[in-house]
C-alpha cells in the first residue's frame, strides 16, 4: 500500500506543478502584451511629439526669419519659454536627423 500512496502523491503532486507551470505561463504571455502595448504606445507618442516639434519649429522660423520677430517675442506669443523656442528653432535647422532626435526624445 505505501508505495501505491507514494504513487498517486507523485502522480498528484505532478499534476499540481504542471497546473502551476501553465497558470505562470498564461501569466507571462498576458505580461508581454501589455509590456508590447505599452512600449508601442511610447513610441506613438513619441512619434507625435517629434512632429509636434517640428511644426512648432517652422512655425517659428516663420515668425523669427520671414516676420524679423525676436526669438524672446515669438516664444512669449507661443507660450514658450525661450530655451524651448531656440531649441526647436535649433532642431529645424537641421542640427540633427530623426534618428538623433527619437534618441533624444527617449532619453529624456
Amino acid at each position: 500500500m505505501a508505495q501505491s500512496d507514494r504513487h498517486e502523491a507523485r502522480v498528484r503532486v505532478r499534476s499540481q506543478l504542471i497546473k502551476r507551470h501553465e497558470a505562470l505561463m498564461a501569466r507571462e504571455a498576458r505580461i508581454r502584451a501589455e509590456v508590447l502595448e505599452a512600449a508601442a504606445a511610447i513610441l506613438t507618442r513619441d512619434r507625435a511629439v517629434l512632429e509636434a516639434e517640428a511644426r512648432l519649429g517652422q512655425a517659428l522660423g516663420a515668425l523669427t526669419s520671414n516676420e524679423g520677430m525676436p526669438v524672446d517675442e515669438a516664444a512669449e506669443l507661443c507660450g514658450l519659454h525661450v530655451k524651448e523656442a531656440k531649441r526647436l528653432l535649433r532642431l529645424r535647422g537641421g542640427g540633427q536627423n530623426q534618428e538623433e532626435l527619437a534618441e533624444e526624445v527617449a532619453n529624456s
